[in-house]
Protein backbone atom coordinates (compact mmCIF):
# COMPACT_ATOMS: atom_id res chain seq x y z
CA UNK A 1 0.00 0.00 0.00
CA UNK A 2 3.00 2.30 0.60
CA UNK A 3 3.80 2.74 -3.06
CA UNK A 4 0.12 3.17 -3.94
CA UNK A 5 -0.23 5.90 -1.32
CA UNK A 6 2.85 7.63 -2.69
CA UNK A 7 1.41 7.33 -6.21
CA UNK A 8 -1.93 8.83 -5.15
CA UNK A 9 -0.25 11.74 -3.39
CA UNK A 10 2.15 12.36 -6.28
CA UNK A 11 -0.64 12.15 -8.85
CA UNK A 12 -2.62 14.75 -6.92
CA UNK A 13 0.56 16.79 -6.70
CA UNK A 14 0.82 16.74 -10.49
CA UNK A 15 -2.53 18.51 -10.71
CA UNK A 16 -1.32 20.84 -7.97
CA UNK A 17 1.73 21.80 -10.03
CA UNK A 18 -0.54 22.87 -12.89
CA UNK A 19 -2.90 24.69 -10.54
CA UNK A 20 0.00 26.50 -8.86
CA UNK A 21 1.21 27.84 -12.21
CA UNK A 22 -2.26 29.13 -13.11
CA UNK A 23 -2.67 30.63 -9.67
CA UNK A 24 0.65 32.42 -10.08
CA UNK A 25 -0.58 34.02 -13.31
CA UNK A 26 -3.81 35.14 -11.69
CA UNK A 27 -1.97 36.63 -8.72
CA UNK A 28 0.42 38.39 -11.11
CA UNK A 29 -2.44 39.94 -13.06
CA UNK A 30 -4.23 41.08 -9.91
CA UNK A 31 -1.01 42.51 -8.49
CA UNK A 32 -0.53 44.87 -11.41
CA UNK A 33 -1.76 48.32 -10.36
CA UNK A 34 -4.49 49.76 -12.60
CA UNK A 35 -3.09 52.01 -15.28
CA UNK A 36 0.53 50.93 -14.83
CA UNK A 37 0.39 48.57 -17.83
CA UNK A 38 -0.91 49.76 -21.21
CA UNK A 39 -4.02 47.95 -22.44
CA UNK A 40 -2.07 46.21 -25.20
CA UNK A 41 0.43 44.82 -22.69
CA UNK A 42 -2.37 43.66 -20.41
CA UNK A 43 -4.08 41.88 -23.30
CA UNK A 44 -0.77 40.19 -24.19
CA UNK A 45 -0.39 38.98 -20.61
CA UNK A 46 -3.91 37.54 -20.64
CA UNK A 47 -3.27 35.78 -23.95
CA UNK A 48 -0.01 34.33 -22.59
CA UNK A 49 -1.90 33.10 -19.53
CA UNK A 50 -4.54 31.40 -21.65
CA UNK A 51 -1.90 29.87 -23.92
CA UNK A 52 0.01 28.64 -20.86
CA UNK A 53 -3.19 27.22 -19.38
CA UNK A 54 -3.97 25.46 -22.67
CA UNK A 55 -0.54 23.79 -22.65
CA UNK A 56 -1.01 22.64 -19.06
CA UNK A 57 -4.48 21.23 -19.70
CA UNK A 58 -3.35 19.48 -22.88
CA UNK A 59 -0.33 17.89 -21.17
CA UNK A 60 -2.40 16.79 -18.18
CA UNK A 61 -5.13 15.41 -20.37
CA UNK A 62 -2.65 13.47 -22.49
CA UNK A 63 -1.00 12.00 -19.41
CA UNK A 64 -4.25 10.95 -17.75
CA UNK A 65 -5.64 9.52 -20.99
CA UNK A 66 -2.51 7.45 -21.53
CA UNK A 67 -2.70 6.21 -17.94
CA UNK A 68 -6.35 5.17 -18.29
CA UNK A 69 -5.56 3.29 -21.51
CA UNK A 70 -2.53 1.46 -20.09
CA UNK A 71 -2.67 -2.29 -20.45
CA UNK A 72 -0.13 -4.91 -19.46
CA UNK A 73 0.71 -6.21 -22.94
CA UNK A 74 3.67 -8.35 -21.95
CA UNK A 75 3.68 -11.81 -23.44
CA UNK A 76 2.11 -14.68 -21.51
CA UNK A 77 2.41 -18.41 -21.86
CA UNK A 78 0.49 -21.57 -21.05
CA UNK A 79 -0.74 -22.33 -17.55
CA UNK A 80 0.79 -25.26 -15.69
CA UNK A 81 -1.63 -27.18 -13.50
CA UNK A 82 -0.72 -29.49 -10.65
CA UNK A 83 -0.81 -32.54 -12.92
CA UNK A 84 1.68 -31.04 -15.36
CA UNK A 85 4.06 -29.59 -12.77
CA UNK A 86 3.43 -31.27 -9.41
CA UNK A 87 6.87 -30.33 -8.09
CA UNK A 88 6.51 -26.68 -9.04
CA UNK A 89 3.08 -26.40 -7.45
CA UNK A 90 4.26 -28.15 -4.28
CA UNK A 91 7.21 -25.77 -4.09
CA UNK A 92 4.92 -22.77 -4.63
CA UNK A 93 2.59 -23.89 -1.83
CA UNK A 94 5.46 -24.54 0.58
CA UNK A 95 7.07 -21.19 -0.14
CA UNK A 96 3.74 -19.35 0.16
CA UNK A 97 3.10 -20.94 3.57
CA UNK A 98 6.56 -19.93 4.81
CA UNK A 99 6.07 -16.40 3.48
CA UNK A 100 2.70 -16.16 5.23
CA UNK A 101 0.43 -15.80 2.21
CA UNK A 102 -1.82 -17.77 -0.13
CA UNK A 103 -0.31 -19.55 -3.14
CA UNK A 104 -0.99 -18.08 -6.58
CA UNK A 105 -4.14 -19.04 -8.43
CA UNK A 106 -2.16 -19.77 -11.60
CA UNK A 107 1.43 -20.54 -12.54
CA UNK A 108 2.31 -19.79 -16.14
CA UNK A 109 5.41 -20.17 -18.26
CA UNK A 110 6.92 -17.28 -20.22
CA UNK A 111 9.85 -16.79 -22.55
CA UNK A 112 11.64 -14.10 -20.55
CA UNK A 113 14.49 -15.36 -18.33
CA UNK A 114 12.85 -13.88 -15.26
CA UNK A 115 10.01 -14.27 -12.75
CA UNK A 116 7.12 -11.81 -12.50
CA UNK A 117 3.53 -11.59 -11.29
CA UNK A 118 0.15 -10.05 -11.92
CA UNK A 119 -2.42 -9.39 -9.21
CA UNK A 120 -5.94 -8.25 -10.08
CA UNK A 121 -6.88 -5.37 -7.78
CA UNK A 122 -10.58 -6.18 -7.28
CA UNK A 123 -10.74 -9.95 -7.82
CA UNK A 124 -7.43 -10.62 -6.08
CA UNK A 125 -6.51 -13.16 -8.77
CA UNK A 126 -2.79 -13.91 -8.52
CA UNK A 127 -0.74 -15.22 -11.42
CA UNK A 128 2.93 -16.13 -11.13
CA UNK A 129 4.95 -16.18 -14.37
CA UNK A 130 8.14 -18.24 -14.45
CA UNK A 131 10.64 -17.95 -17.28
CA UNK A 132 11.30 -21.31 -18.91
CA UNK A 133 14.95 -20.41 -19.68
CA UNK A 134 15.50 -20.01 -15.93
CA UNK A 135 13.94 -23.37 -15.12
CA UNK A 136 16.22 -24.96 -17.71
CA UNK A 137 19.35 -23.85 -15.85
CA UNK A 138 18.45 -23.23 -12.20
CA UNK A 139 18.50 -25.63 -9.29
CA UNK A 140 15.42 -26.24 -7.16
CA UNK A 141 17.01 -24.27 -4.32
CA UNK A 142 17.57 -21.27 -6.56
CA UNK A 143 14.01 -21.53 -7.87
CA UNK A 144 12.82 -21.58 -4.26
CA UNK A 145 14.50 -18.20 -3.70
CA UNK A 146 12.87 -16.73 -6.82
CA UNK A 147 9.41 -17.94 -5.87
CA UNK A 148 9.84 -16.88 -2.24
CA UNK A 149 10.83 -13.37 -3.31
CA UNK A 150 7.55 -12.87 -5.16
CA UNK A 151 5.50 -14.64 -2.48
CA UNK A 152 6.90 -12.05 -0.08
CA UNK A 153 5.59 -9.33 -2.39
CA UNK A 154 2.19 -11.05 -2.33
CA UNK A 155 2.27 -11.32 1.48
CA UNK A 156 3.17 -7.65 1.95
CA UNK A 157 0.39 -6.49 -0.36
CA UNK A 158 2.82 -4.93 -2.82
CA UNK A 159 1.31 -6.63 -5.83
CA UNK A 160 -2.35 -5.64 -5.47
CA UNK A 161 -1.64 -1.94 -5.96
CA UNK A 162 1.13 -2.18 -8.53
CA UNK A 163 -1.25 -1.57 -11.45
CA UNK A 164 -2.33 1.75 -9.96
CA UNK A 165 1.29 2.70 -9.34
CA UNK A 166 2.18 1.98 -12.98
CA UNK A 167 -0.75 4.10 -14.18
CA UNK A 168 0.35 6.97 -11.96
CA UNK A 169 3.87 6.64 -13.31
CA UNK A 170 2.51 6.67 -16.87
CA UNK A 171 0.45 9.80 -16.18
CA UNK A 172 3.32 11.74 -14.62
CA UNK A 173 5.94 10.74 -17.20
CA UNK A 174 3.62 11.31 -20.19
CA UNK A 175 2.56 14.72 -18.87
CA UNK A 176 6.19 15.77 -18.45
CA UNK A 177 7.08 14.64 -21.97
CA UNK A 178 3.95 15.92 -23.71
CA UNK A 179 5.42 19.39 -24.20
CA UNK A 180 8.70 20.27 -25.83
CA UNK A 181 11.64 20.82 -23.45
CA UNK A 182 11.90 24.43 -24.68
CA UNK A 183 8.31 25.15 -23.62
CA UNK A 184 8.40 26.92 -20.22
CA UNK A 185 5.11 25.28 -19.29
CA UNK A 186 6.91 21.91 -19.31
CA UNK A 187 9.71 22.87 -16.92
CA UNK A 188 7.74 22.44 -13.73
CA UNK A 189 6.30 19.11 -14.93
CA UNK A 190 9.78 17.82 -15.78
CA UNK A 191 11.14 18.84 -12.41
CA UNK A 192 8.19 17.15 -10.75
CA UNK A 193 8.86 13.97 -12.74
CA UNK A 194 12.41 13.84 -11.37
CA UNK A 195 11.10 14.31 -7.83
CA UNK A 196 8.54 11.55 -8.39
CA UNK A 197 11.22 9.22 -9.72
CA UNK A 198 13.40 9.74 -6.66
CA UNK A 199 10.56 9.02 -4.24
CA UNK A 200 9.05 6.10 -6.17
CA UNK A 201 12.43 4.46 -6.71
CA UNK A 202 13.19 4.70 -3.02
CA UNK A 203 9.91 2.90 -2.24
CA UNK A 204 10.63 0.20 -4.86
CA UNK A 205 14.08 -0.44 -3.45
CA UNK A 206 12.66 -0.78 0.05
CA UNK A 207 10.14 -3.32 -1.29
CA UNK A 208 12.94 -5.35 -2.84
CA UNK A 209 14.99 -5.45 0.34
CA UNK A 210 11.98 -6.60 2.36
CA UNK A 211 11.11 -9.31 -0.14
CA UNK A 212 14.74 -10.44 -0.25
CA UNK A 213 14.85 -10.81 3.53
CA UNK A 214 11.89 -13.20 3.44
CA UNK A 215 13.23 -15.09 0.43
CA UNK A 216 16.66 -15.62 2.03
CA UNK A 217 15.03 -16.91 5.20
CA UNK A 218 13.01 -19.40 3.15
CA UNK A 219 15.69 -20.54 0.67
CA UNK A 220 18.95 -19.93 2.50
CA UNK A 221 21.70 -17.45 1.70
CA UNK A 222 23.73 -19.89 -0.45
CA UNK A 223 20.88 -20.57 -2.87
CA UNK A 224 19.89 -16.90 -2.78
CA UNK A 225 23.32 -15.72 -3.91
CA UNK A 226 23.46 -18.58 -6.42
CA UNK A 227 20.08 -17.53 -7.83
CA UNK A 228 21.27 -13.94 -8.29
CA UNK A 229 24.33 -15.11 -10.22
CA UNK A 230 22.27 -17.60 -12.22
CA UNK A 231 19.72 -15.01 -13.31
CA UNK A 232 22.38 -12.70 -14.71
CA UNK A 233 24.25 -15.56 -16.37
CA UNK A 234 21.07 -16.84 -18.03
CA UNK A 235 20.07 -13.34 -19.16
CA UNK A 236 23.43 -12.89 -20.90
CA UNK A 237 23.28 -16.40 -22.37
CA UNK A 238 19.72 -15.86 -23.60
CA UNK A 239 20.62 -12.53 -25.19
CA UNK A 240 23.57 -14.12 -27.01
CA UNK A 241 21.39 -17.05 -28.07
CA UNK A 242 18.76 -14.64 -29.36
CA UNK A 243 21.16 -12.36 -31.24
CA UNK A 244 23.51 -15.00 -32.67
CA UNK A 245 21.23 -17.98 -33.32
CA UNK A 246 17.61 -16.77 -33.39
CA UNK A 247 17.62 -13.24 -34.82
CA UNK A 248 19.41 -13.92 -38.15
CA UNK A 249 16.87 -16.60 -39.07
CA UNK A 250 13.94 -14.46 -37.96
CA UNK A 251 15.18 -11.61 -40.14
CA UNK A 252 15.30 -14.08 -43.03
CA UNK A 253 11.60 -14.87 -42.48
CA UNK A 254 11.91 -18.20 -40.65
CA UNK A 255 11.07 -19.54 -37.19
CA UNK A 256 12.65 -22.45 -35.28
CA UNK A 257 10.30 -25.30 -34.42
CA UNK A 258 11.82 -26.03 -30.99
CA UNK A 259 13.09 -22.77 -29.55
CA UNK A 260 13.50 -23.90 -25.94
CA UNK A 261 14.87 -27.32 -26.76
CA UNK A 262 17.47 -25.44 -28.80
CA UNK A 263 18.29 -23.20 -25.86
CA UNK A 264 18.79 -26.26 -23.63
CA UNK A 265 21.22 -27.70 -26.19
CA UNK A 266 22.94 -24.32 -26.48
CA UNK A 267 23.43 -24.14 -22.70
CA UNK A 268 24.80 -27.69 -22.59
CA UNK A 269 27.22 -27.01 -25.46
CA UNK A 270 28.51 -23.82 -23.83
CA UNK A 271 28.61 -25.01 -20.24
CA UNK A 272 32.14 -23.70 -19.62
CA UNK A 273 31.19 -20.23 -20.84
CA UNK A 274 28.03 -20.24 -18.73
CA UNK A 275 30.08 -21.27 -15.68
CA UNK A 276 32.38 -18.32 -16.37
CA UNK A 277 29.36 -16.00 -16.45
CA UNK A 278 28.16 -17.43 -13.15
CA UNK A 279 31.56 -16.70 -11.61
CA UNK A 280 31.51 -13.04 -12.62
CA UNK A 281 30.81 -10.46 -9.90
CA UNK A 282 27.21 -9.31 -9.73
CA UNK A 283 26.54 -6.01 -11.53
CA UNK A 284 26.56 -2.95 -9.33
CA UNK A 285 24.83 0.21 -10.50
CA UNK A 286 24.52 2.82 -7.75
CA UNK A 287 22.44 5.29 -9.80
CA UNK A 288 19.65 6.84 -7.80
CA UNK A 289 17.47 6.73 -10.91
CA UNK A 290 17.31 2.94 -10.95
CA UNK A 291 13.96 1.70 -9.64
CA UNK A 292 15.56 -1.42 -8.18
CA UNK A 293 18.75 -1.87 -6.18
CA UNK A 294 21.65 -3.47 -8.01
CA UNK A 295 22.15 -7.22 -7.67
CA UNK A 296 25.44 -6.65 -5.86
CA UNK A 297 23.74 -4.35 -3.34
CA UNK A 298 20.95 -6.85 -2.77
CA UNK A 299 23.33 -9.76 -2.28
CA UNK A 300 25.48 -7.75 0.15
CA UNK A 301 22.42 -7.19 2.36
CA UNK A 302 21.32 -10.84 2.46
CA UNK A 303 21.13 -12.03 6.07
CA UNK A 304 22.84 -15.27 7.02
CA UNK A 305 20.52 -18.24 6.63
CA UNK A 306 21.56 -21.88 6.72
CA UNK A 307 18.58 -23.54 5.08
CA UNK A 308 19.41 -26.82 3.40
CA UNK A 309 20.39 -26.30 -0.23
CA UNK A 310 18.54 -28.25 -2.90
CA UNK A 311 20.79 -28.92 -5.88
CA UNK A 312 18.29 -30.83 -8.01
CA UNK A 313 17.72 -29.33 -11.46
CA UNK A 314 14.64 -27.12 -11.56
CA UNK A 315 13.46 -28.96 -14.67
CA UNK A 316 12.54 -31.83 -12.34
CA UNK A 317 9.67 -29.67 -11.07
CA UNK A 318 7.85 -30.16 -14.41
CA UNK A 319 6.63 -33.65 -15.19
CA UNK A 320 7.00 -33.46 -18.99
CA UNK A 321 9.48 -30.73 -19.87
CA UNK A 322 9.30 -31.37 -23.62
CA UNK A 323 5.52 -30.95 -23.58
CA UNK A 324 5.85 -27.71 -21.60
CA UNK A 325 8.41 -26.37 -24.08
CA UNK A 326 6.14 -27.30 -26.98
CA UNK A 327 3.12 -25.67 -25.31
CA UNK A 328 4.96 -22.38 -24.76
CA UNK A 329 6.28 -22.43 -28.32
CA UNK A 330 2.78 -23.10 -29.65
CA UNK A 331 1.46 -20.03 -27.82
CA UNK A 332 4.23 -17.89 -29.30
CA UNK A 333 3.69 -19.22 -32.80
CA UNK A 334 -0.03 -18.46 -32.48
CA UNK A 335 0.82 -14.89 -31.46
CA UNK A 336 3.14 -14.64 -34.48
CA UNK A 337 0.37 -15.91 -36.75
CA UNK A 338 -2.02 -13.30 -35.36
CA UNK A 339 0.53 -10.51 -35.84
CA UNK A 340 1.25 -11.57 -39.43
CA UNK A 341 -2.46 -11.98 -40.16
CA UNK A 342 -3.02 -8.39 -39.05
CA UNK A 343 -0.45 -7.39 -41.69
CA UNK A 344 -2.18 -9.47 -44.35
CA UNK A 345 0.33 -12.30 -44.24
CA UNK A 346 0.21 -15.90 -43.09
CA UNK A 347 2.68 -18.32 -41.54
CA UNK A 348 3.63 -20.70 -44.33
CA UNK A 349 4.66 -24.30 -43.70
CA UNK A 350 8.21 -23.65 -44.87
CA UNK A 351 8.66 -20.77 -42.42
CA UNK A 352 8.95 -23.07 -39.37
CA UNK A 353 12.14 -25.12 -39.62
CA UNK A 354 14.17 -27.52 -37.52
CA UNK A 355 17.37 -25.99 -36.14
CA UNK A 356 19.77 -27.39 -38.83
CA UNK A 357 17.57 -26.07 -41.65
CA UNK A 358 16.91 -22.84 -39.73
CA UNK A 359 20.63 -22.16 -39.33
CA UNK A 360 21.28 -22.98 -43.01
CA UNK A 361 18.51 -20.61 -44.13
CA UNK A 362 19.72 -17.84 -41.83
CA UNK A 363 23.37 -18.10 -42.87
CA UNK A 364 22.45 -18.34 -46.56
CA UNK A 365 20.41 -15.15 -46.26
CA UNK A 366 23.35 -13.43 -44.57
CA UNK A 367 25.67 -14.65 -47.34
CA UNK A 368 23.23 -13.28 -49.92
CA UNK A 369 23.27 -9.88 -48.23
CA UNK A 370 27.08 -9.87 -48.27
CA UNK A 371 27.06 -10.78 -51.96
CA UNK A 372 24.54 -8.05 -52.76
CA UNK A 373 26.71 -5.53 -50.94
CA UNK A 374 29.83 -6.58 -52.83
CA UNK A 375 28.12 -6.39 -56.22
CA UNK A 376 26.48 -3.05 -55.39
CA UNK A 377 29.83 -1.57 -54.42
CA UNK A 378 31.45 -2.82 -57.63
CA UNK A 379 28.47 -1.56 -59.64
CA UNK A 380 27.18 -4.89 -60.95
CA UNK A 381 23.69 -6.36 -61.07
CA UNK A 382 22.25 -9.80 -61.71
CA UNK A 383 24.48 -12.88 -61.44
CA UNK A 384 27.74 -11.18 -60.45
CA UNK A 385 30.26 -14.03 -60.35
CA UNK A 386 30.34 -14.54 -64.15
CA UNK A 387 30.84 -10.80 -64.65
CA UNK A 388 33.60 -10.63 -62.04
CA UNK A 389 35.43 -13.60 -63.57
CA UNK A 390 35.11 -12.03 -67.04
CA UNK A 391 36.56 -8.75 -65.74
CA UNK A 392 39.48 -10.65 -64.22
CA UNK A 393 40.05 -12.47 -67.51
CA UNK A 394 40.10 -9.11 -69.27
CA UNK A 395 42.80 -7.88 -66.90
CA UNK A 396 40.48 -5.44 -65.10
CA UNK A 397 41.36 -6.50 -61.55
CA UNK A 398 41.65 -2.89 -60.46
CA UNK A 399 38.06 -2.16 -61.55
CA UNK A 400 36.83 -5.09 -59.46
CA UNK A 401 38.90 -4.55 -56.32
CA UNK A 402 39.38 -0.78 -56.14
CA UNK A 403 35.72 0.07 -55.23
CA UNK A 404 35.90 -2.47 -52.39
CA UNK A 405 39.32 -1.34 -51.10
CA UNK A 406 39.75 2.29 -52.16
CA UNK A 407 42.67 2.98 -49.78
CA UNK A 408 44.69 -0.18 -50.52
CA UNK A 409 47.95 -0.24 -52.44
CA UNK A 410 47.75 -1.67 -55.95
CA UNK A 411 50.08 -4.56 -55.14
CA UNK A 412 47.79 -5.63 -52.27
CA UNK A 413 44.59 -5.83 -54.34
CA UNK A 414 45.05 -9.43 -55.61
CA UNK A 415 45.24 -10.72 -52.05
CA UNK A 416 42.43 -8.52 -50.74
CA UNK A 417 39.97 -9.53 -53.46
CA UNK A 418 40.22 -13.20 -52.45
CA UNK A 419 37.68 -12.89 -49.63
CA UNK A 420 34.94 -11.25 -51.77
CA UNK A 421 35.59 -13.83 -54.49
CA UNK A 422 35.19 -16.66 -51.99
CA UNK A 423 31.91 -15.15 -50.75
CA UNK A 424 30.54 -15.18 -54.31
CA UNK A 425 31.72 -18.75 -54.87
CA UNK A 426 30.28 -19.95 -51.56
CA UNK A 427 26.89 -18.53 -52.49
CA UNK A 428 27.07 -20.21 -55.90
CA UNK A 429 27.85 -23.52 -54.18
CA UNK A 430 24.89 -23.17 -51.83
CA UNK A 431 22.49 -22.14 -54.60
CA UNK A 432 23.67 -25.09 -56.70
CA UNK A 433 22.84 -27.49 -53.88
CA UNK A 434 26.48 -28.58 -53.53
CA UNK A 435 27.00 -27.11 -50.05
CA UNK A 436 25.10 -26.45 -46.85
CA UNK A 437 25.84 -24.66 -43.62
CA UNK A 438 26.29 -27.10 -40.75
CA UNK A 439 24.57 -26.07 -37.55
CA UNK A 440 26.62 -25.78 -34.36
CA UNK A 441 25.87 -24.35 -30.91
CA UNK A 442 29.52 -23.81 -30.00
CA UNK A 443 30.90 -22.28 -33.21
CA UNK A 444 29.75 -20.35 -36.28
CA UNK A 445 27.98 -22.38 -38.96
CA UNK A 446 30.48 -24.16 -41.21
CA UNK A 447 30.12 -24.57 -44.97
CA UNK A 448 30.27 -28.27 -45.84
CA UNK A 449 29.99 -30.27 -49.05
CA UNK A 450 27.31 -32.86 -49.73
CA UNK A 451 29.43 -35.58 -48.10
CA UNK A 452 29.79 -33.57 -44.89
CA UNK A 453 33.42 -32.55 -45.41
CA UNK A 454 34.36 -28.86 -45.04
CA UNK A 455 34.14 -26.98 -48.33
CA UNK A 456 37.01 -24.52 -48.75
CA UNK A 457 37.08 -22.65 -52.06
CA UNK A 458 40.06 -20.49 -51.17
CA UNK A 459 42.31 -22.31 -53.66
CA UNK A 460 39.74 -21.81 -56.44
CA UNK A 461 39.50 -18.09 -55.56
CA UNK A 462 43.31 -17.81 -55.78
CA UNK A 463 43.25 -19.55 -59.15
CA UNK A 464 40.62 -17.08 -60.40
CA UNK A 465 43.10 -14.19 -60.04
CA UNK A 466 45.50 -15.66 -62.60
CA UNK A 467 43.34 -18.19 -64.47
CA UNK A 468 39.62 -17.30 -64.41
CA UNK A 469 38.77 -19.93 -67.02
CA UNK A 470 40.51 -22.64 -65.01
CA UNK A 471 38.64 -21.53 -61.86
CA UNK A 472 35.36 -21.71 -63.77
CA UNK A 473 36.19 -25.25 -64.89
CA UNK A 474 37.16 -26.20 -61.33
CA UNK A 475 33.81 -24.95 -60.03
CA UNK A 476 31.96 -26.80 -62.80
CA UNK A 477 33.75 -30.02 -61.82
CA UNK A 478 32.33 -29.55 -58.32
CA UNK A 479 28.83 -29.10 -59.76
CA UNK A 480 28.83 -25.35 -59.11
CA UNK A 481 27.51 -23.10 -61.86
CA UNK A 482 28.98 -19.60 -61.73
CA UNK A 483 25.70 -18.07 -62.89
CA UNK A 484 24.09 -18.95 -59.54
CA UNK A 485 25.72 -16.02 -57.72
Amino acid sequence: MGRALVSIVMLCGLVGVAAAQLTGFVVLLRAIPPGRVPPVGFVILVLVMFGWAGCLVWALGRGLWRALRWRDDRSTGPALDADQAPGLWQLAREVAAEAGTRPPHEVRLMSEPNVRYTHAFLRGHRVLYVGLPLLQTMTVGQARFGLAHFMAHFAAGHTRWVGFAIRSDTAIVTTAEALRPTNPAAWAFRGYRWLYRLIDNAVCRRWEFRADAVAVRVAGSADAVGAMHEIWAVIEAWNFFHDFHLLPGSEAGHLPDDLYGGFAEFVAARKDELDALRAKPLPANPSRWDPFPSSATRAARFPESFAVSDGRPATSLILDLAAAQAALRAVELEATRAALHALGREVEDDMVLAWPEFTHAATTAQLQRETDGILHTIGLTGPGLPQVLQMLEDGRLDEVARPLFPEAATEDLPELILTPLEVLMNLAAVRAGQATFRHSWSAPAELVAADGSPLDLTRVAEQAITDPRGATAELAALGIGIWRA
